[in-house]
């Protein structure tokens, strides 16, 4: 039955209260499907396999949308958690201009950056629960509006103060689509065909800083450091027009309340009409689900795991990057961006080729020969391919440290290699981890 709201929090380590009528739900037609029960009310895919979650018969529902719509609406969640980083990312080559400016050192320009990481992953704790409460449409609208306007406020600041001022803010606003995107996948996908789905989400996502090194560097170098904050932000304006007419709401209880409602348009998902979410209320204790989540290790230890990977795979490159080669290759900045870029954008993409439709396969595999039960847990078998992060990584230490002999392709080498890694590391848990919390046999809470 599930793709209740609270999808998002598995990413941010949060559940929502409200979906506790459907799990107990789902856990009796899970017992249904192993005692071989109830086999006639049960929804098939093409494979003869029972689908998780069960749809509802309303043509509302997500999971009863045309291909194309779920599509159209993927594609714009995805592209606003690529714009978040990497309108947040994109003036890293551009460190030592920045530093000048503002007569700082390289390291002290590269805290912007650091300042926007730890406001995009704090703001989720305050963005979720309004997402659960009041839907993932205007969480969506606002960041990006917030993203924004603090971009553009960054270009045309004057002090270093009001740049980090800026970094805070646009941090909160870009990061919410990374931190509800793979609840809205799980919306409106179900759980066979979630790898595929959530690859194209986390592929956007990882790629959003490395595309910005690209168009960074060639910005800064030609308009100068300013426009590495304007010209994303005037995009973000253009995205926010763009997702105002045309991103739906894709929270659906399948409570059963909400037969009684009429099925909604288009136009109603836009309006927030029969949102089914009129009956919800925001309370305090929804701000500490997260922490209450720390008692699961399903949860906790994929979420080190990537927290780890993402760190030394990415931030680790676009944090140390544009010294680095500047001193050691004497790279100048365009040089810089597209090193910080082009290797891990083939890398990640290689990555991904070997992840999505992979770990789908797996779970398919798993039910044919267990009475159609699909279980998150045979994703977890590919993962053993993103060793290959920390091994890009040691190869990358190893070329630089040895630069007098070494060229720069092999610190370009250990990038891609790295981010191979990542990106299947990326794809797994996120995957894996909306599935444990979506699964009708999950113990985690409702």
């Amino acid at each position: 039955m599930a793709s209740l709201p609270g999808k998002a929090e598995v990413v941010h380590m949060e559940q929502d209260k409200s979906s506790s009528e459907g799990a107990a739900v789902d856990i009796a037609e899970a017992k249904r499907i192993d005692e071989g029960e109830g086999a006639s009310d049960l929804k098939l895919d093409k494979r003869g396999l029972p689908l998780v979650p069960q749809p509802s018969d309303r043509r509302d529902d997500p999971l009863n949308w045309s291909p194309m719509l779920k599509l159209f609406v993927l594609l714009q969640v995805s592209w606003l958690a690529f714009l978040g980083p990497m309108a947040g990312a994109i003036v890293n080559p551009a460190f030592v201009p920045l530093s000048k400016q503002f007569d700082i050192t390289v390291v002290q320009a590269s805290y912007e950056l650091t300042v926007y990481i730890v406001s995009a992953g704090v703001g989720p704790l305050f963005t979720v629960p309004l997402a659960n409460v009041y839907g993932r449409r205007p969480v969506y609208i606002l960041g990006n509006l917030l993203a924004a306007v603090t971009n553009i406020a960054a270009g045309y600041c004057n002090t270093w103060t009001g740049i980090m001022v800026t970094r805070v803010f646009n941090g909160i606003g870009a990061g919410s689509p990374g931190a509800i995107g793979a609840a809205t996948v799980c919306d409106m996908y179900y759980l066979h065909e979630r790898g595929f789905y959530m690859g194209i989400f986390t592929f956007l996502l990882t790629n959003g800083p490395h595309a910005a090194s690209l168009f960074g560097g060639f910005i800064a170098q030609s308009l100068g450091w300013r426009w590495c904050f304007l010209i994303p932000g005037y995009i973000q304006l253009g995205t926010f027009v763009l997702t105002l007419f045309c991103l739906p709401e894709t929270i659906y209880s399948r409570r059963s309340s909400t037969n009684s409602r009429r099925e909604r348009s288009f136009k109603d998902l836009l309006l927030f009409r029969h949102s089914g979410l009129q009956d919800r209320r925001l309370h305090f204790g929804d701000f500490l689900r997260p922490f209450y989540m720390l008692k699961y290790l399903s949860i906790v230890i994929p979420g080190l795991y990537y927290m780890t990977a993402f760190g030394f795979g990415s931030v680790l490159f676009a944090a140390t990057g544009s010294s680095l080669f500047r001193t050691v290759y004497h790279f100048d900045v365009a040089q810089t961006g597209m090193l910080l870029s082009i290797p891990l954008l083939i890398g990640c993409l290689l990555g991904e080729m070997s992840a999505g439709w992979l770990t789908d396969y797996m779970v398919y595999r798993y039910a044919k020969h267990h009475g159609g039960r699909r279980e998150p847990e045979p994703r977890i078998n590919a993962v053993v391919l993103a060793v290959l992060c920390p091994i890009g990584i040691i190869i990358d230490g190893i070329c630089l440290s040895h630069f007098k002999t070494v060229p720069w392709v092999g610190a370009a080498f250990g990038m891609g290699i790295a981010n191979f890694g990542l990106q299947i590391a990326t794809t797994v848990t996120y995957s894996y981890c909306t599935d444990v919390c979506d699964h009708p046999s999950a113990n985690t809470p409702g």
